[in-house]
C-alpha cells in the first residue's frame, strides 16, 4: 500500500509523521476511550489537531457475531479519517473474523488491544491477560494481518506487572507478525492508571525495533508530549484523559512543535463553542434525550478549572434538553473573563517535571 496522507492542518509537512503506510499531518494522536470517544469526539479532536483517532475498544466476539451495537460503535464519519477500529480478541480464529468484518466498513486501519486492564476484559482472556502468553499474542496478530485488508497496529502495555516487563519481547513479536507499529503505554496492567508512566520502557521498546513506536501516559500538556518524544525518541504521541473537555491540547502539541513556543490556553468561549459542537453532533447521531445524559461527563470536564465551575457543575446535571444545557453554559461563560484559563492538570509527576533517567540499553539489545 503506497503512503496516505490525511491534512487538516494548513502547514503539515513540518509535524508529518510516518506510521507504516500511513503519512499523518501531525504526531499527537487521541486514544481510544472507552465511553468516550464517540465520532463526535473524535471528528472534534480531528478539527483542532489530532493527526489520527481510533474508536472505542470494541469485542472481537461481539464483531464476529455482527452485534448491532458493536457495528455502531464502529461507524464513523469521513471527517474522522484517519480512523483505526479498535478491538480486543481471545484467539487467532475469532481475531481473524472480525478483521475481515471490520475491514468491510474500510477504515483506515485496525488496532489490537492488548493493553486493557479491566478485570471483565482479563477473565475471558482478553486485552492485558495476553501479555503472559507472547506466543499466542503473536499468532492473533499475524491473522489479522493476514485477513484485514488494511494496515494493523497494536496498543499493548509494558508487562503484567513489574516483575514480568516484557515490552521488548512482545513489540519484536507483534513487529514479525507484521503490525505497522506498536502504542506502548508505559504502565504495567498491575498499575492500571496509577502513579506515573515509565517513560524508560518506551524508550527501550523504540531502540529494540525498526517499526514505528507510539508513546503513551502522562501527557496532560503539549509539553509532555515533547518531552516524552525527546526523551523516548518515539515517532508519536497517544493523548487520551487530556483530551476528554479539552481537545486544544492537539493544536497545543502542534503549536509547540512547529514554533518552539507554547500557544495560549483556550478560553472559556472557544470551550464553550467546542462544547456545543460536541453536543450538536451527539445528538444527531443519537437523539437529544441519550445525548443530554451521555454529555454531562464530558460538560464537567469543559469546565474543570474554570472560576465558579462547582456551582455551575451542580446545576448543569439536572438538565435534560440540549437548549438549557446550552444556555446554561453560555451564561455561565459570560460571567468569566474571556482570557485564556489552562485546565488543572497535576504538576507533582516526576515525568512532567523532566526528572528522567536514560532509557535502560541493556534490555534493548
Amino acid at each position: 500500500m503506497s503512503p496516505q496522507t490525511f491534512t487538516a492542518d494548513p502547514s503539515p509537512s513540518a509535524l508529518s509523521v510516518q506510521l507504516g503506510p500511513l503519512r499523518l499531518s501531525s504526531p499527537a494522536i487521541l486514544a481510544p476511550l472507552a465511553g468516550y470517544t464517540d465520532s463526535a469526539m473524535r471528528r472534534l479532536c480531528r478539527r483542532h489537531g489530532a493527526g489520527m483517532v481510533f474508536s472505542e475498544m470494541l469485542s472481537g466476539e461481539g464483531t464476529r457475531r455482527s452485534s448491532e451495537k458493536t457495528f455502531k460503535m464502529a461507524a464513523f464519519h469521513p471527517e474522522e479519517r484517519p480512523y483505526f477500529v479498535q478491538f480486543f480478541a481471545t484467539n487467532p480464529e475469532q481475531a481473524a473474523e472480525a478483521a475481515r468484518k471490520l475491514s468491510e466498513l474500510e477504515p483506515d486501519g485496525l488496532d489490537l488491544n492488548f493493553g486493557c486492564p479491566v478485570r471483565k476484559i482479563i477473565f475471558n482472556q482478553g486485552g492485558s491477560a495476553l501479555l503472559r502468553d507472547v506466543p499466542l499474542l503473536a499468532r492473533i496478530v499475524e491473522a489479522v494481518v493476514k485477513a484485514a485488508g488494511v494496515p494493523v497496529s497494536v496498543k499493548m502495555r509494558s508487562g503484567w506487572d513489574h516483575r514480568s516487563l516484557n515490552a521488548v519481547e512482545i513489540a519484536r513479536a507483534v513487529a514479525d507478525a507484521g503490525a505497522a507499529w506498536v502504542t506502548v503505554h508505559a504502565r504495567t496492567r498491575s498499575e492500571f492508571y496509577e502513579g506515573r508512566a515509565h517513560w524508560e520502557w518506551i524508550g527501550e521498546v523504540k531502540a529494540a525495533v525498526s517499526i514505528p513506536v507510539v508513546g503513551n501516559g502522562d501527557v496532560r500538556r503539549a509539553q509532555d508530549a515533547v518531552r516524552l518524544m525527546d526523551f523516548t525518541h518515539c515517532d508519536a504521541v497517544m493523548i487520551g484523559r487530556a483530551a476528554i473537555g479539552y481537545p486544544f491540547i492537539f493544536r497545543e502539541v502542534n503549536h509547540l512543535l512547529q514554533h518552539g513556543q507554547p500557544l495560549a490556553p483556550a478560553t472559556p468561549r472557544e470551550r464553550c463553542e467546542a462544547a456545543r459542537q460536541q453536543l450538536q453532533w451527539m445528538a444527531e447521531e443519537r437523539g437529544e434525550r441519550r445525548a443530554v445524559l451521555e454529555f454531562r461527563k464530558h460538560l464537567l470536564a469543559y469546565v474543570r478549572g474554570l472560576p465558579g465551575s462547582v456551582r455551575f457543575k451542580t446545576e448543569a446535571v439536572t438538565l435534560e434538553d440540549a437548549d438549557a444545557v446550552m444556555n446554561a453554559l453560555r451564561g455561565f461563560v459570560a460571567s468569566l473573563p474571556d482570557e485564556p484559563i489552562a485546565p488543572p492538570w497535576p504538576t507533582d509527576n516526576p515525568m512532567v517535571e523532566g526528572s528522567l533517567t536514560e532509557p535502560r540499553q541493556d534490555s534493548a539489545l
